[in-house]
């Protein structure tokens, strides 16, 4: 079987500008280790049919003024961060699952660091699988997130370089909504178009 984990950062400049600084080996750490310790032993997401593509959706802030509750609330939300994962794969050319995996945080940028980094991205597996394998309990991955190997999380380069780093769509040029609108909406019309990699490397040095 083969997983891809991807990273996306977004339609504003100001993602680009915090999100989080670590290498992409992070995140595919820990899923080789969900799936080592709980998918294979349970015989989920063994099948070679399909190419299961995982998406890693970071948004810096959950907005305040929403005229309607959120549809559901993780047992792994605190109050700085929500997390959510799609029902379910949307299937791509018979041949790869897709599936977006997100987390709205207030204290998730450009400081935080592997390790701390790597339980959010195991909670945000952690959610997804939850809510899809009746299989699966909140306990096992009570028990499993502390078996994280802290000292291998902790031996990737911090802040890793923006070419480490791999987020979706970093090689590509694309309208973004600009950093003086923070990580407000705004018109189409208004937009702009940016070399993400040129940008990035203006606002750090690697």
């Amino acid at each position: 079987m083969t997983f891809i984990i991807k990273r996306s950062w977004g339609v504003n400049y100001k993602n680009l500008v915090t999100r989080p600084r670590i290498s992409h080996k992070v995140s595919e750490y820990v899923f080789d280790f969900v799936n080592e310790n709980l998918l294979k032993p349970n015989n989920l997401l063994q099948s070679d049919k399909y190419v299961h593509v995982f998406t890693l959706s970071f948004s810096s802030s959950i907005p305040k003024n929403r005229k309607i509750p959120f549809p559901y609330i993780s047992p792994f939300a605190t109050k700085t961060r929500l997390f959510f994962g799609q029902k379910g794969f949307e299937i791509f050319e018979k041949t790869e699952k897709w599936a977006t995996l997100s987390v709205l945080a207030h204290d998730i940028d450009q400081s935080i660091v592997p390790y701390e980094y790597a339980t959010v991205v195991f909670n945000m597996f952690a959610d997804f699988l939850l809510s899809n394998y009746k299989k699966l309990d909140k306990e096992d991955f009570d028990k499993l997130i502390i078996k994280l190997d802290k000292d291998h999380i902790e031996g990737f380069p911090f802040p890793a370089s923006f070419d480490d780093q791999q987020y979706s769509l970093d090689n590509i040029e694309q309208p973004v909504i600009p950093l003086s609108a923070g990580y407000d909406w705004i018109d189409l019309d208004q937009w702009i178009k940016i070399d993400p990699k040129v940008e990035y490397l203006k606002h750090y040095p690697f």
